[in-house]
């Protein structure tokens, strides 16, 4: 592990005191733990979950756009 300095604004030091003191954890375990949360890849959504992509290529015209809750929704 290496040591390094950085230079916070006022309110960013002190968002993270507090946050580190709710946590009961130290600011320099809080700053450690932020770039190994965001290297995780966002889950995606499968194709069919999505409710548009359900009703995609159904049928075209005005038939889908007045009825559009129905096929998207099920109402």
């Amino acid at each position: 592990m290496r040591r390094t300095t950085i230079f916070l604004p006022d309110e960013l030091h002190e968002q993270l005191r507090q946050e580190a003191f709710r946590a009961k954890t130290s600011m320099a375990e809080l700053i450690r733990a932020r770039p190994r949360r965001s290297t995780v890849a966002p889950r995606r959504r499968g194709s069919s979950q999505g409710p548009i992509l359900k009703v995609a290529g159904v049928c075209s015209g005005p038939v889908l756009s007045q009825k559009i809750d129905d096929h998207l929704y099920g109402r």
